[in-house]
């Protein structure tokens, strides 16, 4: 494993830099193509063995020199709500052909959306994909794209399915202002009901088992749900947060529809969030007993320790006093 070169596109965002840490840990040589050096400088730090190409995977032509020396390649992208239905599934597709084209193996981060409404709780592989929004809708058809790629074309790919992140580097104007506002003693901000039960996934936890995953063989053409450490409650996840800081800090919520489009005339981002915010008002638990038997032990950092190395890192990122 250790003269595999794990390839990663999309490594300056919270689910790259993660599955760059945990091929970090484990001496395996990592190329990531991104198209700002110095921000990857950044996000690089403290990790081994990663080498940094200038290129834009939008460029079949600088897919094709970053994949001649790959075995894996961990598709990381992402992009704000708004750029969904222009560019997600034709960045894929140029992935996609250019794994077929070299034989290397997909590891796909997948999320809920493809779901729609829980039928049942702790949903496992076999809940039905009846996906009710626009974005849930673009994630099927990705998801839809790498099967037929491996049914016509035999790609090997592997996709994990998790919940919402939070951790270092996850940074989405959201998840990150949590932890700022809570060193700063401002107030934090939520949407949603507070009192749905949830779950969430540390972002480490969730690089890590997609890297477990890349390097198992019996994870090709499957398709695996990892949970988050446990359910908690958006108001005791932020409680924790306060607690943890040793600032006074006070939480809200949004969960207005009409605020939301009010405020979606004006910012194109908040716009397209209105439709998922069922997924802060209905509790959508996943099941991990596929990837358990599979796999194996799913990696499961507690929320009091996530929330401490969040914070610590939100203190170093930001250089917050």
């Amino acid at each position: 494993m250790k003269n595999q070169t794990h390839l990663i596109l999309g490594f300056t965002g919270g689910i790259g830099r993660a599955v760059a840490h945990a091929l970090s840990k484990r001496d395996i040589s990592i190329k990531v193509l991104v198209r700002d050096r110095k921000k990857a400088e950044k996000y690089a730090n403290g990790l081994k063995n990663l080498h940094i190409v200038e290129g834009d995977a939008a460029n079949p032509g600088d897919l094709k020199k970053t994949f001649e020396e790959a075995d894996i390649v961990h598709y990381c992208i992402n992009m704000p709500y708004h750029q969904w239905e222009a560019k997600a599934l034709r960045l894929l597709k140029n992935c996609v052909d250019a794994a077929v084209g070299h034989k290397i193996k997909l590891v796909f981060p997948g999320n809920v959306y493809v779901y729609g409404h829980a039928r049942y709780n702790p949903v496992d592989e076999k809940h039905p994909h009846a996906a009710h929004t626009k974005k849930g809708q673009i994630r099927m058809e990705m998801e839809e794209m790498l099967a037929l790629a491996r049914k016509d074309e035999g790609l090997d790919y592997t996709i994990i399915r998790m919940p919402d992140f939070y951790g270092p580097y996850v940074i989405n104007g959201f998840s990150e202002q949590l932890f700022i506002n809570a060193i700063k003693g401002k107030i934090l901000r939520w949407v949603g009901n507070l009192d749905v039960e949830l779950e969430m996934i540390y972002i480490e936890d969730a690089g890590e088992s997609m890297v477990m995953a890349a390097l198992n063989d019996q994870s090709n053409g499957e398709v695996f749900n990892v949970p988050g450490q446990g359910i908690t409650s958006s108001r005791k996840f932020l409680q924790e947060i306060v607690d943890a800081s040793g600032v006074r800090s006070k939480f809200g919520t949004v969960n207005s529809d009409l605020f939301f489009k009010i405020f979606g005339l004006f910012n194109p981002v908040v716009k397209e969030l209105v439709e998922m915010l069922y997924l802060k008002r209905e509790k959508l638990i996943l099941s991990g007993q596929k990837f358990n038997n599979v796999i194996g032990p799913i990696p499961s950092t507690d929320y009091s320790t996530g929330i401490a190395k969040t914070l610590a890192w939100a203190k170093e990122h930001y250089s917050l006093k």
